[in-house]
């Protein structure tokens, strides 16, 4: 199936200035975070195995029968800074079981930056507003009204055809933490 991937990264928006080197990061977010601020908490929203979704299906052009949904927001000093989705298709968990059963204990941070075999493809950055499917996939609270995010894609690769893909969207907290 084809994705749409490209058309997002198309898009001419440039973010603030402040939140650039956080966008083209090449490491782990989370630790730049604890550099920044001194600690990071990671809480899972939830992680399940569900049918992909038509943002799944027409962004990332994922076909298959399953995937896994693993949601996180990650925060500093009581405030959330990020909200993460992890979407792992069936047949890239079948690959290496092992690798993505880790996710039980460990973030996804850790294990992709301390897994040799773990190659990052793909990054892109681009802009939601309250229009887009992606502002609406965590709790409205934790951003404020009318606000444009900033959404960080990466596409990740364990083994050839097993790639799986991570968002990142920048709340407001992280802007008021590390300004």
């Amino acid at each position: 199936m084809f994705n749409q991937i490209e058309s997002l990264a198309t898009k001419t928006d440039s973010p603030p200035a402040v939140l650039l080197p956080w966008l083209t990061h090449e490491l782990s977010l989370t630790d730049k975070l604890k550099d920044e601020c001194g600690e990071a908490s990671l809480s899972v929203l939830n992680q399940r195995w569900e049918q992909p979704n038509w943002w799944d299906k027409f962004v990332l052009g994922l076909s298959g029968k399953k995937v896994i949904h693993r949601e996180i927001i990650m925060s500093a000093c009581d405030t959330p800074c990020w909200y993460a989705r992890t979407i792992i298709p069936d047949h890239c968990y079948q690959a290496n079981p092992p690798f993505y059963d880790r996710l039980q204990k460990e973030s996804l941070g850790v294990i992709v930056f301390n897994t040799p075999a773990v190659k990052r493809n793909q990054m892109i950055h681009y802009p939601i507003n309250v229009s887009c499917l992606e502002y609406h996939w965590f709790p409205s609270v934790l951003t404020e009204e009318n606000s444009r995010l900033w959404v960080r894609l990466s596409i990740f690769s364990l083994a050839h055809n097993a790639t799986f893909h991570l968002v990142e969207i920048l709340l407001p907290g992280l802007l008021r933490i590390i300004k």
